[in-house]
């Protein structure tokens, strides 16, 4: 229920207390001491008086008598109700005046009427009825209070009655009912946890959000501390802390608690909250939001963890990392940064590279970062830094940070020293040089000058080879130097001085020690009074210089030393290139020891091939003598009688001696070949040959000998295939290939194919023999050779003599066998001599 304006009580009060109103009670002292100036009175005059009061107060305001007749009804009332008293009983006033119950549909009943109820003898305050008439189409809110009348002896003579406009009044209470329902309803649904505390800290209100995180109902909660859903440690701090100072102030923001939900799951929530005071600014209640930061707090944890493994991986790389701000300053740097360049984090921070390196260094460093704000794109490019120890390169890579707007707002940078790999680069260039170099030539002082020429400059300005003459002393083979004239001066100022062979110091030492020597000047190496002499001035710009000897070591045998003197500061450091140089040594070494391995084994050669042509020259003079004799005998043997025994045993020896002397004049044929080869004398005489025929021939001149060796010979030859070819070589390569076909499948079938395919011919010999296994496939080409166990005797030269001639005719020859399965060589030539270059 509203409470009604303060000024209806006070119209009410002046009814009662107005002079001529029939229920008032005469003042004592009114009626005793004015008592003849009211007899006196004029009774019309105080009814004028008084309507004149009721007139001009802001209430309406009727009366009437006790049977229900209108006495008094003020304009105030009559504006109010529409119009003034009517004619009509009193039950028909709801009817008449439009009278409401609050649900503005259902008419008042008349015994309800505040005024009926007055009739009736009962008070009635602050009824609300909604008014509606012709007058007042679009209704009213009245507030009537209404009070009997009594005369002095307490006889019931009317009553009166007291209307007020509360329309705007009602209007405004209920725009501040659906404002407080809106806020209710706000509060209750808003997404975040709200809830509020009264003077002592009791939760007076939560937000459904508050309940349904914590889980809890709200009866369960209302009442109780705030701070009993606090972990403990949050709780001494709400006590301690936050409510003194909140209290104090009337606010806070963003608190860190835990709060626990009903299951006793802790939850993270930044607390802000104000109070609200009453009129007399004491506070009685506050208003707190709580968001739930629990899954953020676990994402900048997971954040601060992802962060502090990427700080530990980019502090424990072994390249430099680092960020530059738009203005080039560096806002980071890690570990190996400082171990490059000696500056803490904490000293670059905010500072640029002109802080740190040269003007020329961060020039080049601002021109990279210049290109990336402007292109946005990625730069990757070597740059020569200063380090504590001299020049390094670094191979710089530096690429923008974009942040979700497209706005570059860093430079990230990744600096790796890459001096020894380019070192090692150059290295590898350098021995693949020489490498290069050596193997072009087989010659020992070409392979030496070449050796000290590669040296200079890109190792030193100087370079010398030295190995030992017939003598003890030392002699320079090859001198390579900057100037050539000077390399020549050199040469002779050596060879007319050369190092002591008893020296401390320089290449007579590592020649008897086998141990490399750096030098900070070049000891051992020039003979200083010698150096006096007018004629070697421009020598002297050599002395005292750094230098370097190695020895020139191959297995196990030092075969010189190779010195190298460092004209220059800025040339390689010494100690960090000495295991090139000592490389360079042994590769030199190598070098000549091959190209005297090579002289050695050339030498043996040539005498090997000397005595092979000797030897077969000189066997074929007795075998020519021995066939001789043999003819003889068998024209002897011929004139004796057939039935002789000794005819018979003679005849049967001589065909074993006419073998032995073939198979003796074959392998003496095959030394001379390989002479031949060697020399590169074996020499063809082309004819056009029928190579089907040839086959032919040959099977029929080995008949004899298949017979014995018990093979069946398949000769599949179907027509002519004619070539260029020589014909006794090609017949001994077929003899070749049949005599290994029967030695290695004796007592097994063998088949030899001639054909033609078009422009060369196919030769194929197969046997069902031992056959030959496949890591020694690719060998028995080679002289010495055998196809299968020595136990079948032979040089091992059949194969290798094939290859040849076959190859002489621009052809190719191959086997195709598994061991146990037989062998099968494969030829093709071609019909028509290959062109000649």
């Amino acid at each position: 229920m509203m409470e009604a304006p303060s000024h209806t009580n006070r119209s009410m009060a002046r009814l009662h207390d107005s002079p001529g109103h029939p229920a008032s009670r005469p003042d004592p002292e009114f009626t005793e001491a004015g008592k003849e100036d009211c007899a006196g009175g004029d009774t019309r005059s105080q009814e004028r008086i008084l309507e004149s009061v009721f007139a001009s107060i802001s209430e309406g305001v009727t009366a009437v008598d006790e049977c229900g007749h209108f006495k008094l009804f003020n304009p105030m009332a009559e504006q109010l109700l529409g119009f003034g008293p009517v004619d009509a009983p009193p039950e028909k006033w709801p009817e008449v005046y439009g009278l409401y119950l609050p649900d503005r549909v259902t008419l008042c009943p008349f015994d309800q009427l505040p005024l009926a109820r007055a009739l009736h003898g009962e008070s009635a305050s602050w009824t609300e009825l909604f008014l509606r008439n012709s007058a007042r189409p679009a209704g009213t809110w009245i507030l009537t209070s209404a009070q009997p009348i009594r005369d002095a002896t307490g006889a019931l003579r009317g009553a009166v009655a007291v209307l007020n406009d509360i329309t705007p009044f009602r209007a405004a209470t209920e725009e501040l009912r659906k404002s407080r329902e809106k806020y209710r309803s706000l509060y209750n649904s808003t997404p975040v946890m709200m809830h509020s505390i009264d003077r002592e800290g009791r939760l007076v209100s939560v937000s459904d959000c508050w309940l349904s995180t914590l889980g809890y109902k709200r009866e369960e909660v209302i009442g109780r501390p705030s701070v009993e859903f606090l972990t403990p440690e949050s709780q001494r701090y709400a006590r301690e802390v936050v409510l003194p100072e909140f209290f104090k102030t009337g606010s806070c923001k963003d608190v860190p608690y835990q709060f626990v939900k009903k299951d006793g799951e802790p939850i993270d929530v930044l607390l802000s909250a104000i109070t609200e005071r009453d009129a007399n600014g004491e506070i009685f209640r506050s208003l707190a939001v709580l968001i739930d930061v629990t899954e953020r707090k676990r994402s900048e944890e997971a954040l601060r963890e992802s962060d502090k493994r990427l700080r530990a991986i980019l502090d424990n790389a072994t390249a430099a990392f680092f960020l530059l701000d738009p203005q080039e300053r560096y806002i980071f740097t890690n570990r190996q940064w400082e171990r490059f360049f000696h500056h803490s984090r904490q000293e670059v921070a905010g500072r640029t590279a002109y802080d740190f390196f040269p003007r020329e260094v961060a020039d080049s460093f601002h021109q990279a970062n210049l290109s990336i704000f402007q292109t946005g794109a990625p730069v990757v490019r070597e740059e020569r830094v200063p380090h504590a120890d001299g020049i390094h390169t670094h191979l710089m890579q530096k690429f923008p940070l974009i942040d979700s707007t497209g706005t570059l707002y860093a430079i990230c940078g990744i600096s790796t020293d890459i001096t020894e790999r380019k070192r090692m680069e150059l290295s590898q260039r350098f021995l693949a040089e020489v490498s290069r170099e050596l193997g072009t030539t087989l010659d020992v002082s070409a392979t030496l000058q070449r050796v000290a020429e590669l040296a200079v400059p890109t190792l030193a300005s100087t370079c010398v080879v030295f190995m030992p003459s017939n003598g003890a002393a030392l002699q320079p083979v090859a001198v390579a130097d900057r100037s050539r004239g000077r390399a020549l001066q050199l040469r002779e100022f050596l060879e007319r001085h050369p190092p002591a062979p008893d020296s401390a110091r320089g290449p007579s030492w590592v020649m008897s020690t086998g141990r490399s020597e750096v030098a900070p000047e070049s000891w051992g190496l020039l003979d200083d009074d010698a150096l006096e002499e007018p004629r070697w001035e421009a020598l002297r710009a050599l002395h005292g210089k750094r230098s370097v000897s190695v020895p020139l070591r191959a297995r196990g045998r030092i075969l010189g030393a190779l010195s190298l003197i460092f004209e220059q500061p800025a040339q390689a450091d010494c100690p960090a290139d000495l295991p090139l140089i000592e490389e360079l040594g042994r590769r030199a070494a190598f070098a000549i020891d091959n190209a005297w391995l090579y002289r050695k084994a050339q030498e043996s050669i040539r005498t090997r091939d000397e005595f092979l042509s000797i030897a077969s020259h000189e066997l074929k003079t007795p075998l020519t003598s021995m066939r001789l004799r043999a003819q003889q005998l068998e024209l002897a043997l011929a004139r004796q009688p057939e039935d002789s025994p000794l005819a018979r045993k003679v005849s049967a020896m001589l065909d074993v001696f006419d073998e032995q002397l073939k198979r003796l004049a074959h392998l003496v044929e095959h030394l001379l070949d390989v002479s031949r080869i060697d020399d590169s004398r074996l020499q063809l005489r082309r004819e056009d040959v029928d190579l089907a025929q040839v086959a032919r021939d040959v099977v029929g001149h080995l008949q004899e000998q298949f017979g014995r060796a018990r093979c069946e010979l398949q000769l599949v030859a179907e027509r002519p295939v004619v070539g260029q070819w020589d014909r006794l070589r090609l017949e001994q390569v077929m003899l070749n290939l049949l005599t290994n076909a029967m030695k290695y499948g004796a007592g097994k079938p063998i088949r030899m194919e001639v054909a033609l395919q078009g422009d060369r011919a196919r030769l194929s010999v197969e046997d069902q023999g031992v056959g030959i296994a496949r890591e020694s496939q690719g060998k028995i080409f080679e002289r010495f050779e055998r196809a299968a166990s020595r136990n079948y005797g032979g040089l091992g030269l059949g194969l290798f003599i094939t290859r040849q001639i076959v190859e002489a005719h621009g052809g190719w020859i191959r086997v195709e066998s598994e061991p146990g399965q037989g062998a099968r060589f494969v030829i093709e030539l071609p019909r028509v001599p290959p062109a000649q270059p």
